[in-house]
């Protein structure tokens, strides 16, 4: 890698290549072209890291000894076909205009693709595996210990080192517990789509399908429009999005009581399901993407029960109460919830005595859409009673629970006035 530097200096950004910079993990595709039971093996050895029960520098050993006998030139091969996760180039790109030196790390990944994987997206710096070879062909034996945590540390002071930098300049973006050591040593860390234990140690988490909004953690994040403000403000607008859908549910209902039933169901366990195995760094398709771009950054270092409880209050609701009581506590929860977060975030500015985190605009929206909702099936009054109902539970600080309870307490209220009128 060439020595030269693009703006000033600003300190150094490291990739750990595997499950970040690269969407797919070497080992397992080099695996996959020496065989399916190579392949299965392989896996097997990445489920033993997964669950704690093998460290990475074992793992890598024995993934490396199953690969003994193919050639340089097969896992090159390998290394070309890599797909990069989306905005790859395009951070590197402008974090090294900005002046940083990117550097590319891995305990699986050999140093000649590692090589190839930096040219493409124009990293300075490459710390990899290296392999021993007889006669062009891989013994399965590893040479130094780079495949360790301790040895991706090493090699990156020698990196640092040669260029003139320390750890105090160092931002690591990782997502996994193989890297803690230079989580720890590095002065702040991102990391991203990560295993439940790093995201104990990590100076931020984020959840995305593009790498580039690291940039938010950066100064200049703030030239390229991607800020954690404007992170916020587009996960709320998609988590709101997310709150209208519900809206097709009594649509549904009218159709099929139990096919909504099942499939509200079904979707609320299958996010569960999504939610578990982020504890392991595993996406889900689809639940995973959708999860991720809707989470806000303070939930990201547990698990995030808001649309649990948003899919259970629904289902609840549905099951405990009569259609048209049913209807309007999923409306007051799918429009009024999301409605009060937004004009709350745009407007407030008076915050409520008994909950500083939520705004007396906020409380109003709810209180008008709950009434709004309500004159589908009441008089007036207990239309604005319901209305009041709704405000004043929403406003409560439950957090997430007010997702199960504030459907269930509109539809409950509309079920009294329907005995009483």
């Amino acid at each position: 890698m060439d020595g030269s530097r693009e703006g000033g200096r600003r300190g150094v950004v490291v990739f750990d290549s595997d499950g970040v910079l690269l969407r797919h993990l070497f080992l397992l595709r080099a695996a996959q072209q020496a065989g399916p039971l190579t392949w299965l093996r392989a896996f097997g050895l990445g489920l033993l890291l997964k669950l704690g029960r093998m460290d990475i520098g074992t793992v890598v050993e024995r993934a490396y000894a199953l690969l003994a006998g193919c050639t340089l030139e097969e896992l090159l091969a390998v290394g070309e076909r890599l797909r990069l996760a989306k905005g790859a180039t395009e951070v590197c790109r402008d974090l090294r205009r900005a002046g940083y030196l990117v550097v590319l790390v891995s305990a699986g990944v050999p140093q000649e693709v590692l090589e190839l994987v930096a040219t493409r997206v124009g990293a300075q710096a490459v710390h990899g595996v290296l392999l021993e070879t007889e006669s062009g062909r891989l013994t399965g034996r590893l040479l130094e210990c780079r495949h360790t945590a301790r040895g991706k540390r090493d090699g990156l002071e020698k990196i640092l080192r040669r260029w003139g930098f320390s750890w105090r300049e160092v931002t690591v973006v990782v997502d996994d517990a193989s890297n803690w050591q230079i989580v720890d040593a590095a002065w702040r860390s991102v990391a991203v789509n990560p295993e439940w234990s790093i995201t104990k140690t990590a100076s931020f988490v984020l959840y995305t399908r593009n790498l580039r909004e690291i940039l938010g953690f950066f100064p200049e994040g703030y030239e390229t429009g991607i800020t954690p403000a404007w992170l916020a403000v587009r996960h709320e607008l998609f988590r709101k999005s997310i709150h209208l859908c519900a809206v097709a549910v009594p649509l549904l209902a009218m159709w099929s009581p139990a096919f909504t039933l099942w499939l509200v169901g079904i979707v609320t366990l299958c996010y569960a399901a999504s939610e578990l195995l982020r504890v392991v760094g595993v996406a889900l398709p689809l639940f995973s993407a959708v999860t991720w771009r809707a989470m806000r950054s303070a939930e990201s270092r547990g698990l995030v029960l808001g649309p649990f409880l948003f899919g259970v209050g629904i289902w609840l609701t549905l099951e405990l109460f009569p259609l048209s009581a049913a209807t309007v506590g999923i409306l007051v929860l799918a429009i009024g919830d999301g409605a009060a977060s937004l004009t709350g975030r745009l407007f407030g500015r008076t915050a409520l005595v008994y909950n500083r985190q939520k705004t007396l605009v906020g409380s109003l929206t709810v209180f008008v859409v709950g009434a709004v909702v309500a004159m589908s099936y009441l008089p007036l009054g207990w239309s604005l009673a319901v209305g009041i109902v709704a405000s004043l539970l929403e406003s409560l600080p439950l957090g997430a629970y007010d997702n199960l309870l504030l459907p269930l307490a509109s539809a409950g209220m509309v079920s009294v006035a329907v005995t009483l009128v």
